[in-house]
């Protein structure tokens, strides 16, 4: 029970001097919500909700909730799209909003049988978070008098972010900022004491394709594609630990697909999804600790929904 306070103490200590941002492990469903770039890239309307819920063994444990819009003005190279966010951290939560405007540069038209559909996207991102700190909600080991322990206060603060995104038929590549404006969020509590919420500049990359399986056998539109899809995702904040994921994907056609992967700190994840006609799909992924730490704090339960409208081109 120890080691458990003093990782949840870790933890908080973290949250409060870094802010980082939840690391999804279906960062692929979850890529708008790291890089504005994406919006408009699909072609399409796209609308996805996401829930993660950490270290099952812990009380007040970390939890996320998302949902996500962003489609494209397909007449003038344009994505627009926003977020709304809630995550809770035992005593540090926070909720936000942003919206996001990106130039989408069509680098290839999608004409059957001719070429592939490829445009490379510059986006920027602006919004407004409550950040809430409740200090009754701590516990510790040793009981402390310091003033962030008896402080209750919420403040609001702008934020933006920055990306840059690539996506053809075999490959994605992305590269965002998140939280560019790296500002301190001060919070007073009911005493007057003062508490600082130090918001950190992120690091995000994300790498990955599809290596067809059966390219040569589709023959036209009711023809399946078989492929594997690997990806690499990187994300770095400032006075916390770098992660990295490498994950697989075997996915048919944009049906199924079922994979798993590994995070370089000590955590196996699986995943699965499928998708109903091209419009819903519906993703979950477990995580599971490979370290002794790491599977005394339970594990991660990760589900995100997206629905798509407005496809107006075949994809394979």
């Amino acid at each position: 029970m120890k080691n458990l306070t003093t990782l949840l103490f870790l933890l908080i200590s973290v949250s409060l001097s870094a802010q980082q941002i939840p690391d999804f492990s279906l960062f692929r469903e979850n890529a708008f919500v790291y890089n504005p770039a994406v919006a408009g890239t699909d072609q399409a309307s796209i609308i996805n909700l996401s829930v993660r819920k950490q270290w099952t063994n812990i009380n007040e444990s970390p939890f996320t909730a998302i949902a996500s819009y962003h489609t494209s003005i397909e007449s003038k190279n344009i994505g627009v799209g926003a977020v709304i966010f809630n995550d809770f951290i035992g005593p540090t939560s926070f909720t936000g909003f942003t919206g996001s405007f990106a130039y989408n540069i069509v680098l290839s038209e999608f004409r059957r049988g001719v070429s592939e559909y490829k445009v490379l996207s510059f986006g920027l991102s602006a919004g407004i978070r409550q950040y809430r700190l409740n200090g009754d909600k701590i516990r510790l080991d040793i009981p402390q008098d310091e003033a962030i322990f008896r402080n209750r206060g919420s403040q609001f603060f702008p934020d933006a972010s920055f990306g840059v995104y690539y996506k053809s038929k075999t490959l994605f590549a992305s590269a965002s900022i998140p939280q560019l404006l790296n500002l301190n969020v001060p919070i007073e509590g009911q005493n007057g004491e003062q508490t600082k919420f130090k918001k950190m500049q992120h690091y995000y990359a994300m790498f990955g394709g599809r290596i067809f399986l059966n390219k040569k056998q589709i023959k036209g539109p009711n023809d399946k594609a078989y492929y594997i899809e690997p990806a690499f995702n990187f994300h770095y904040v400032i006075n916390a630990p770098p992660q990295a994921m490498l994950s697989a994907r075997f996915a048919i056609q944009e049906v199924f697909f079922i994979g798993g992967g590994w995070r370089s700190l000590s955590t196996v994840m699986m995943e699965a999804g499928f998708t109903v006609k091209k419009a819903f799909s519906i993703s979950y992924a477990y995580d599971m600790g490979a370290g002794d730490v790491r599977r005394d704090v339970g594990q991660v339960h990760e589900l995100s929904m997206k629905f798509k409208f407005k496809q107006d081109f075949w994809s394979y």
